[in-house]
């Protein structure tokens, strides 16, 4: 029948599933459990992206996230508020302003990670082993997706 689903379609649903709910719950409680205040998420893409490029544009930062200009400018505004984010001139047009992460934001995420890698582990050891090992082998694969979700080629 042409609206069945693919074969392995509720298998790929069952894991994006899974996913978003590990993501969520990562998401959650390794700003807390590092006593750092956690942030909308939309703060939260919009700081990942600055620290992963810094001195871009905000434009920039807005196109890498697929998000309305205005939306980025919004969440940069609280970032800055928070002294997690910071402006600085282009240096070759001043009209431009390009957009760094703070000292502060790069300590926060080096206790978040920290916080976030423990917590893991701590619950890999807490599954069976070879459930750990599934996923663990699965990095490559898991860095992937992350990466092709991250690109524009894939979207309907």
């Amino acid at each position: 029948m042409a609206d069945d689903p693919p074969p392995g379609a509720e298998q790929l649903r069952e894991l994006a599933l899974a996913l978003h709910d590990v993501s969520w719950r990562i998401a959650r409680f390794g700003p807390a459990q590092a006593g750092v205040d956690p942030l909308p998420a939309s703060e939260l893409a919009v700081l990942r992206t600055v620290m992963d490029h810094p001195d871009r544009p905000m434009s920039e930062v807005a196109q890498t996230l697929s998000m309305q200009p205005s939306n980025v400018s919004a969440a940069v505004r609280n970032l800055l508020e928070r002294g997690l984010v910071e402006k600085h001139p282009h240096p070759h047009d001043r009209r431009v302003s390009l957009l760094s992460p703070t000292r502060k934001a790069l300590r926060n995420r080096d206790r978040i990670e920290e916080t976030i890698a423990a917590t893991v582990s701590a619950a890999l050891g807490a599954i069976p082993a070879e459930h750990a090992e599934a996923l663990t082998g699965a990095l490559p694969a898991l860095r992937a997706l992350a990466a092709a979700l991250g690109s524009q080629t894939w979207r309907l």
